[in-house]
């Protein structure tokens, strides 16, 4: 659930932003412990997140458009679900598995990245004052 004070666009971001966070030390773990912490924590913010972002952005997006809008997000989404995998066969080879966590904790920084400086609080406000 969104934080009530901040809003969807902050929660996805502090949700991100851990996600990264956790997605780094996941990779850098040297022991069981370590592995299963980082891991719930990071499970904890991802899910967060997408729950945070499913629910945030249809509502960038104008009535009469916001089927197409979110589909296209998805599948964008998709197209880098295509790619990750990719680069994770030239990337494990030259950086091992502290890399291969760094690609995803880079990918979740730079999702952060995005909300934070294109996306707008929607806390408060009807879906037509957003839109416009």
């Amino acid at each position: 659930m969104a934080d009530r004070k901040t809003g969807t666009q902050a929660h996805a971001d502090r949700r991100t932003a851990g996600a990264a966070i956790a997605c780094y030390f996941y990779g850098g773990a040297t022991s069981q412990t370590q592995l299963i912490v980082a891991g719930l924590c990071m499970q904890f913010c991802a899910f967060g997140m997408w729950s945070a972002l499913y629910a945030y952005t249809p509502e960038l997006y104008p009535t009469h458009v916001r089927a197409t809008g979110t589909g296209f997000a998805s599948a964008v989404g998709r197209i880098g679900s295509l790619i990750g995998p990719s680069l994770i066969g030239f990337i494990l080879p030259a950086a091992g598995q502290a890399g291969v966590f760094a690609l995803g904790a880079g990918a979740f920084v730079l999702a952060a990245l995005v909300v934070l400086t294109l996306g707008e609080e929607t806390k408060g406000r009807t879906l037509e004052s957003i839109s416009h």
